[in-house]
């Protein structure tokens, strides 16, 4: 097969034809009630995020999507994880467990390889002899290549991969997320891509925390808040970008066995086990909220209402109270506005003196650790309460 180049210059990169790659992954024979990756891959989008609770699918579907992609253009998959230590052999063991399992790697090449190996972060197609379990064979070039977002900079004048067009980011929203992660993250696909405009970058979350950062980074945290499972959008970045989000969901026999699983292992009244059980909302844990008057209590005292987070371009007020049976306690809710006098704490860049950064001075940060540790704070909705939490692992994560 020649192979076509954007604009006919092959410094832009392939011209992929995403209807002969879906046409050799139809092929494998995957259950049809796995999600489909090609609308989002035939988009024309170059970012994709594919949002979803656990056994979706979406890893493996993506993987076999680059070894077609390989098959056909000789196409480097660039797996990237955030930190080292997580694309190390003994954590990247099973990843390509249920490739095997299914037979994919046999049915992709004909049969000329049946397993996979592994050599210096490098992945290849491999051929075992099924008496020995000795490996015969093993193909001359990889079909993909591991990478982490923290050691990006020791690749930036070593690594060159002119057919590295599909970049799996594989559970981008961690347990934390160093502050500056995201621009790192693109220095790697800078590195990776150089100058063409093949490449597909491809984010993958199987925690649904609808106040991580990269929405806010991607400028599509507004957009994001109104998903819900099954619904994708098509946003353009006010400079052109455009990028494919999309929220999972199972379907299918894969709904009803996840149902009966659940019936019998994790049915319990808990909002923080919606990526496990697939709720079919966003992760989300089960806060106290701003308690009622009891008709025999004294109203509650405001002792300050200066106190702000702002995070992700929101504002929450974080009023601290003197209750007459709690005692000092903080009542959180969602504002639209700060004053002159105000004190905003935030993790964002400051040029005004009323913002300090994440807990701000040593008096106001004693304060809400002891607040949030003693769990004295109370709030306006869950959602207060998930972004809160969400502010609080960022600030950790710095």
């Amino acid at each position: 097969m020649t192979t076509k180049y954007i604009n006919d210059d092959i410094e832009c990169g392939i011209d992929y034809d995403y209807k002969k790659v879906k046409k050799l992954f139809k092929k494998l024979g995957c259950p049809e009630d796995l999600f489909d990756p090609f609308p989002a891959l035939m988009s024309g989008c170059r970012w994709i995020l594919d949002l979803s609770e656990r056994s979706v699918g979406k890893t493996t579907q993506w993987l076999l999507v680059g070894m077609c992609m390989f098959r056909l253009y000789g196409t480097i998959i660039q797996y990237v994880r955030q930190f080292e230590d997580m694309i190390m052999p003994k954590a990247s063991s099973d990843l390509f467990a249920t490739i095997l399992k299914y037979d994919y790697v046999t049915k992709l090449t004909d049969g000329e390889y049946n397993t996979i190996v592994y050599k210096s972060r490098r992945w290849y197609f491999a051929y075992m002899d099924t008496e020995t379990m000795e490996i015969t064979r093993t193909c001359p070039d990889h079909f993909m290549f591991s990478c982490s977002v923290d050691k990006q900079q020791q690749l930036k004048s070593s690594y060159n991969c002119p057919t590295g067009d599909l970049i799996i980011f594989d559970e981008f929203v961690g347990k934390y997320t160093p502050v500056n992660e995201f621009v790192e993250f693109c220095d790697l696909t800078k590195t990776i891509c150089r100058d063409r405009q093949s490449p597909r970058f491809v984010l993958l979350a199987n925690t649904i925390d609808k106040h991580h950062i990269y929405f806010n980074e991607l400028c599509i945290y507004d957009a994001v808040q109104m998903l819900h499972v099954g619904d994708h959008l098509d946003i353009k970045s006010h400079l052109g970008t455009r990028i494919y989000v999309e929220f999972l969901g199972l379907s299918g026999e894969r709904r009803k066995k996840r149902s009966i699983i659940n019936t019998l292992y994790y049915g319990f009244k808990n909002p923080r086990l919606a990526s496990i059980t697939g709720a079919d909302e966003w992760s989300m844990g089960c806060y106290q909220h701003i308690p009622k008057r009891a008709e025999d209590e004294s109203d509650p005292q405001c002792i300050s209402r200066q106190l702000y987070l702002l995070y992700n371009g929101r504002y929450v007020r974080l009023d601290i109270m003197q209750h007459p049976k709690l005692g000092v306690v903080i009542y959180a809710h969602w504002a639209t506005q700060v004053y002159d006098d105000s004190v905003i704490l935030t993790c964002d860049q400051r040029y005004d003196p009323r913002y300090q950064y994440q807990l701000g001075n040593k008096t106001i940060s004693k304060l809400i650790k002891y607040m949030y540790t003693t769990n004295r704070i109370y709030y306006a909705s869950n959602d207060v309460g998930n972004f809160m939490d969400s502010y609080l692992k960022r600030c950790k994560s710095a």
